[in-house]
């Protein structure tokens, strides 16, 4: 018996050790390691900034020691010239950004950066990606939009298959409107505290943690933010690390204005994109907002202050090309919450501004928001405006949530409380907009559907 169980061992331990050798995954030497000379992409944080049909802004992440030799190739195996126009390096990190703008592209073609490291007179490739220009001549525009990415441990589950989910359906660009980081998410900076070393911690940490930044096919991203990113909770003009937060916000996404297509502003982050037909304003909702609480009185232009807002009336009546808004916080409450920020709860003399002025302005509007946790598409009566339009709210990709509440003028059934983003169709026609959206998440089909027209 002892004899047949010694037997019985030993061909399971000779069975599994040959199973674990045979399925075992093959490295190679130590040797070939260190003397490797190129490596899979996504070392780095990389993000593709304003981008048009024959221009793109590149923003990397890069060790402060290192120089890094940034090479790109056509399709055909050419290189283009590469500008790195600017770093920006703080002393008190480790790392810098270094920010690139590539000229000559073509629409439809992709395009492959290196990033090289030189040292001790050998080249080792240690980055490659893909990108592509944006055919912003063309009438569509194709965009996954999104908010509120939480990098917190509670959502480690879900934050690669969000962001897995978004790359399969293939946006032609991304925008991201607000909280893309959380600097204060109650693990390491205290609310209103934040200095310019805890923002820019938090960038990095949430930048090294979110799938998007590391993937080998870049996306041209347009983004603006809220008041997470903005580096407090309900933050307003008297946050004490705004420049800070501006230049580091800028440092990971924005660009070289791209004359004709974008145009940021020179103060806080605002911008325009003049693409597909469409006009995209991204505004900002926090750089000269007046704060919410213990208002004495209700400035005029509290939300985005009259500088920004005297843009935003004058480039929209420019001429008639419909527009996208692009707000952090909502601008139609639906229904009035003290635990709800929106331009029309906080800032109602501002809110009232604004529907005077948009009704006198060319251009048809369509308003886009996030921050809420939820996403939702309201339709906005002709009373409003002088013509029907509607407000889309994306939140969130991975962050706290709850149940929501009942809204008036929310679209039947446009509702979702579930980690989700938007895919959103907009082409240009007859002077106004056609929408398709479609809200996914984990799911293998979309929570909701809706298309819309808007024209004025």
């Amino acid at each position: 018996m002892f004899k047949y169980v010694v037997l019985s061992l030993s061909f399971c331990f000779f069975a599994c050790a040959t199973q674990t050798t045979g399925t075992a995954q093959k490295f190679k030497t130590a040797e070939e390691y260190s003397k490797a000379k190129e490596f899979k992409p996504g070392k780095l944080v990389i993000v593709q900034g304003p981008t048009s049909d024959h221009e793109t802004n590149i923003n990397v992440l890069a060790p402060r020691l290192k120089n890094y030799i940034y090479i790109v190739v056509t399709p055909d195996g050419k290189e283009l010239a590469v500008e790195k126009y600017e770093t920006i390096q703080p002393e008190i990190l480790l790392w810098k950004i270094d920010k690139l703008n590539i000229k000559n592209l073509e629409p439809n073609k992709d395009y492959t950066l290196k990033v090289v490291d030189e040292f001790r007179s050998s080249k080792t490739t240690v980055d490659t990606r893909t990108f592509r220009a944006l055919d912003v001549k063309g009438y569509k525009a194709r965009f996954a939009y999104a908010s509120c990415m939480a990098d917190d441990y509670r959502f480690t589950e879900v934050i690669d298959p969000m962001w897995d989910r978004m790359k399969s359906l293939n946006p032609d660009f991304i925008i991201l409107n607000g909280d893309v980081v959380y600097v204060d998410s109650f693990e390491f900076v205290e609310r209103k505290k934040a200095t310019e070393l805890d923002i820019w911690q938090r960038f990095i940490d949430s930048f090294n943690r979110l799938p998007m930044y590391k993937w080998t096919t870049l996306k041209p991203v347009f983004a603006t933010w809220d008041d997470h990113d903005f580096g407090t909770n309900d933050g307003a003009r008297d946050f004490p690390s705004k420049q800070a937060a501006r230049k580091i916000f800028l440092g990971f996404f924005g660009g070289k204005n791209i004359p004709g297509v974008y145009q940021l502003e020179n103060e806080s982050v605002y911008f325009s994109l003049n693409a597909f037909h469409q006009r995209m304003l991204f505004l900002d909702d926090r750089y000269f907002r007046q704060p919410n609480k213990e208002q004495k009185e209700a400035e005029k232009f509290a939300h985005w202050g009259e500088k920004q807002h005297n843009w935003i009336m004058n480039t929209l009546n420019a001429d008639g090309t419909p527009a996208w808004l692009f707000n952090g916080n909502q601008f139609f409450s639906g229904v009035d919450l003290s635990y709800k920020e929106s331009i029309q709860s906080n800032n109602p003399a501002h809110f009232q501004k604004i529907l005077e002025d948009l009704k006198s302005v060319k251009a048809p509007v369509v308003m886009a928001s996030g921050d809420i946790h939820f996403s939702e598409v309201m339709r906005i009566p002709t009373d409003k405006l002088g013509y029907e339009t509607y407000e889309l709210t994306s939140s969130s990709m991975h962050s706290y949530t709850g149940s929501g509440w009942d809204n008036p003028l929310r679209v039947p059934g446009a509702f979702s409380k579930e980690f989700n983003f938007m895919l959103i169709n907009s082409t240009s026609k007859d002077g106004g907009l056609e929408i398709d959206v479609e809200s996914w998440g984990l799911a293998d089909k979309p929570y909701f559907k809706n298309n819309f027209r808007v024209r004025k």
